[in-house]
């Protein structure tokens, strides 16, 4: 039987969902949309309410005292993820979405007869330039089963693509959300880097560590040998890592056998911050052992494909 979901992690994932990952996903140029016109997280936020609280047909304001996430029900905390996930996914247009809510506020829409096709070819012409810029880095997952979210177009042949929603889902018919399915954890990781708005040898980084198996560890040197790159650039590509411990930057260490870097710590002569030790601790929980210098056991992981 699943959990119903408190108000606070509602609030929690709705605030995630509009304020980070709907604003990542449009500065990225996401596939799932075939364009992004709005890229702020008031933006989003905007044109979701106006659907789930305005019904598409009023401002939310009117319906609702601000803020909104303070004073929705859970219901509505529910319908609002819900309608996020689907324009993430691209099973709601979000250019429609958007042109419902400034109608429904009385405002002309950001369409204009005769420019569509005007310009056309330019913003196709744009569109191909992104997709040649990640293409092969998405295109490369999506060929391995990643789990990546079809494009729209992609989605509209498969029969995927919802309608928006239009009324929204009322109180009495929501029913609390079951428990996620299982998921092969690899293939979501890789997905959620692909989505991502890091920067393409970010990606490539991120991904490479993601295959580095438990009970094991690579070094900077043998991972740059790999991506043709080098150890610096690596080790920097890693700092900040925002999908850990999922992608493994703690499996990674220096060539002469040292610990190496941790979450802006280098571990060394001068003593290991918590950091460091916190490193160690997960490689020792993994199966990796140390010699009585602190120096890693064993061969490095070299089994990049």
């Amino acid at each position: 039987m699943s959990q119903i979901p408190t108000l606070p992690l509602l609030r929690t994932t709705w605030t995630t969902l509009y304020s980070h990952t709907l604003p990542t996903l449009a500065l990225s140029h996401a596939p799932s949309q075939p364009t992004w016109p709005v890229h702020l997280d008031h933006c989003f936020a905007r044109i979701i309410y106006d659907a789930v609280i305005g019904e598409g047909v009023a401002p939310w304001p009117t319906r609702l005292k601000s803020p909104a996430v303070a004073h929705m029900s859970a219901a509505q905390l529910q319908a609002c993820i819900a309608m996020g996930d689907d324009i993430a996914a691209g099973r709601v247009g979000l250019a429609d979405a958007d042109e419902q809510s400034l109608a429904a506020r009385g405002k002309k829409g950001k369409r204009k007869v005769g420019v569509e096709v005007e310009t056309g070819g330019a913003r196709e012409g744009a569109k191909r330039k992104r997709e040649e810029r990640d293409g092969d880095i998405r295109a490369a997952l999506r060929g391995a089963g990643s789990g990546i979210p079809k494009t729209k177009p992609e989605a509209e042949k498969a029969g995927e693509v919802k309608p928006l929603p239009t009324p929204p889902p009322t109180a009495r018919s929501l029913s609390p959300p079951s428990s996620p399915p299982a998921a092969d954890t690899d293939q979501d990781t890789k997905a959620l880097i692909a989505s991502s708005a890091l920067s393409p040898f970010r990606m490539r980084v991120l991904l490479a560590l993601t295959q580095v198996p438990p009970g094991k560890y690579t070094t900077y040197a043998a991972l740059a040998d790999f991506l043709g790159s080098a150890p610096r650039a690596v080790g920097n590509a890693m700092r900040n890592n925002p999908f850990a411990p999922a992608v493994p930057c703690h499996r990674v260490l220096a060539a002469d056998g040292g610990i190496g870097g941790f979450g802006g710590e280098w571990g060394g002569k001068g003593g290991e911050g918590e950091r460091i030790r916190k490193k160690r601790e997960l490689l020792r929980s993994e199966g990796v052992r140390f010699d009585g210098r602190g120096r890693v056991v064993g061969g490095v992981w070299r089994g990049f494909v």
